[in-house]
């Protein structure tokens, strides 16, 4: 992702992995000295750091803000941003933070990108239980093929007529693989590294995918999905959006074969389709990014 923070104005610092924490935040901090001027905000989105980078790395009258959603370390941080629907972490985390560290949680403050919002009134206003597009996104790397798994059980599914986008990331080790498997197959379509994903969702009638981060910016467009997990951190997430009517929760992906996705989009109905867009478009409204970012900016003048 380096180059394409650079080639939207920001500068970048590469810094080596699997340092201990203390390397890494002597590093960071020398990173930050070598820029024009002094950040008034750090902001941290590391599962592998905690409290004791956060208190090394910041100055005096720095303000940081740490991005989680596992509440499985302390954090020595002003804000906490935890995106994620409500569900039993976030209750460890008054355990876990100072008693002044302010919280943001839940899809009200997810970080999605304005093109989603700008999509959202056109995207909604389409949704009609129809299904002749579906959206296939497993998340950029997809070590286990769960992408090629899902391209097949559509294609054995009544759904099979229907036209396919397929989105991997560069760096997905099985493209050259998907590619042969999608070009042998009407209709279906692999897209690289797309920046077009806001688009992509709005034209899709139903996204097959995990239950990750891009949830947020499904939800904002009313997508219907089938989703898996592929991780046991995506679990309990992927299941209290699956609770709130917003996506169907085939399992975890290791254990989801091509029949199980097929037999599930032979049982979706117009009905089904439009009851779940709806309670998607309950749960994000694409806003989230302005809010945290007016939040620090206030803060920083207050």
């Amino acid at each position: 992702m380096l180059a394409q923070i650079e080639a939207r104005g920001f500068t970048a610092a590469s810094l080596p992995d699997g340092l201990d924490w203390l390397r890494d935040a002597q590093l960071t901090q020398a990173a930050i000295s070598g820029t024009a001027a002094v950040p008034g905000w750090l902001v941290v989105d590391h599962y592998g750091l905690d409290a004791r980078w956060e208190t090394a790395v910041r100055t005096r009258g720095q303000h940081l803000m740490a991005i989680d959603d596992l509440a499985d370390r302390p954090h020595d941080c002003d804000l906490l941003l935890d995106q994620n629907l409500a569900n039993p972490r976030h209750a460890r985390y008054a355990q876990l933070l100072p008693a002044t560290t302010r919280r943001l949680l839940g899809p009200r403050y997810a970080l999605v990108a304005p093109e989603f919002a700008r999509c959202r009134t056109a995207a909604l206003v389409r949704r009609g239980g129809q299904l002749q597009r579906v959206l296939i996104s497993m998340g950029g790397s997809d070590p286990r093929n769960d992408t090629g798994t899902a391209v097949d059980g559509v294609h054995r599914s009544r759904a099979s007529g229907a036209a396919v986008d397929v989105v991997i990331g560069a760096a997905n080790p099985h493209r050259e693989r998907l590619a042969a498997q999608c070009a042998g197959l009407a209709g279906c379509t692999v897209h690289v590294q797309t920046e077009r994903m806001a688009e992509l969702m709005s034209r899709a009638d139903l996204a097959v995918t995990a239950g990750g981060s891009t949830t947020w910016e499904r939800c904002v467009l009313g997508l219907p999905a089938l989703a898996v997990a592929q991780s046991e951190d995506q679990l309990p997430i992927a299941q209290a959006v699956a609770q709130a009517g917003a996506h169907r929760l085939l399992g975890r992906s290791e254990e989801v074969r091509p029949t199980d996705y097929a037999a599930a989009l032979d049982q979706m109905s117009a009905q089904m389709l439009t009851e779940m867009s709806a309670a998607a478009a309950t749960l994000c409204d694409g806003q989230g990014a302005e809010r945290v970012a007016g939040l620090l900016g206030s803060w920083e003048r207050a």
